[in-house]
C-alpha cells in the first residue's frame, strides 16, 4: 500500500543530500502519483483491509436487493445502486457461501458483534467487490507515469517519463486523456460510493 512513498521519499532524500532540483512538471507528475496513492490507499484500507471487521458477509444473503437499492439510492447516485445489480451480487455472495467462502471460511459471520443490517451488508459486500476493481484501474496512473505498478519508478531528478504529445512510447495525449478519465472515475468512486459506505458504517 505504501511502495509509492517510500519510493518517492528515497529519491527526496538522494536529491536532498546531492542539493537536485526537480523541474517544475516533474514534481506536477510526482504529486499526480502521490495523490492517486493517497486516494486508493484510503479506498484500499476501508474495504480490503477493514470492511470484513464490521460488513458480515454471510447476513448479506438475508437482504432484500429492492431495499438495499432504495438504501443506497438515498444517500448515493452510483449508477449502480439498482435492485437488479445488487440481486447479482447476493447471487456471487451465494455461489462463494455454498464453496465454502475460500479465504473467508474462519470468518465470524453471524456474530452478535455484527452490528450492520442485511441491506448494508449486501451494500458492503457489493462495494467491497466495486473497489476491487475500481483500484485495478486507478493504478494505471502509476503505471503511465512510473513506468509500472506495484513499485513505481522515479528518478533522482525528475520522473522516468518522457512528455511528448506526438510520441508513442512518451507521456501523449493519449495517455493523458486516460489519466484524465481516470482521475473523473476515481472522483465519482470516492464521493459516490467510498464516502457514502463510510457515513453509512458509521
Amino acid at each position: 500500500m505504501c511502495t509509492t512513498v517510500h519510493a518517492q521519499a528515497s529519491v527526496r532524500a538522494v536529491e536532498d543530500a546531492l542539493g537536485v532540483s526537480v523541474p517544475p512538471t516533474a514534481e506536477l507528475i510526482r504529486n499526480i502519483m502521490q495523490t492517486t496513492q493517497y486516494v486508493q490507499d484510503h479506498v484500499i484500507h476501508f474495504y480490503h483491509l477493514h470492511a470484513l471487521d464490521w460488513v458480515d458477509i454471510v447476513n448479506a444473503l438475508k437482504a432484500d436487493p429492492k431495499k438495499a437499492a432504495e438504501l443506497a439510492g438515498s444517500f448515493s447516485q452510483w449508477d449502480k445502486n439498482t435492485p437488479a445489480y445488487f440481486a447479482a451480487v447476493q447471487g456471487k455472495i451465494k455461489a462463494f457461501a455454498d464453496s465454502g467462502l475460500g479465504i473467508f471460511a474462519n470468518g465470524y459471520w453471524g456474530h452478535p458483534a455484527y452490528k450492520l443490517p442485511p441491506e448494508v451488508n449486501l451494500i458492503g459486500v457489493a462495494h467491497y467487490l466495486d473497489a476491487l476493481e475500481w483500484q485495478k484501474e486507478i493504478i494505471k496512473i502509476h503505471a503511465i507515469f512510473g513506468g509500472k505498478n506495484p513499485h513505481p519508478n522515479y528518478l533522482v531528478g525528475g520522473v522516468p517519463c518522457s512528455i511528448n504529445t506526438n510520441e508513442v512510447a512518451a507521456i501523449n495525449s493519449e495517455r493523458l486523456n486516460l489519466v484524465g478519465r481516470l482521475i473523473s472515475q476515481a472522483d465519482e468512486f470516492v464521493n459516490q460510493v467510498y464516502i457514502p459506505d463510510l457515513l453509512a458504517a458509521a
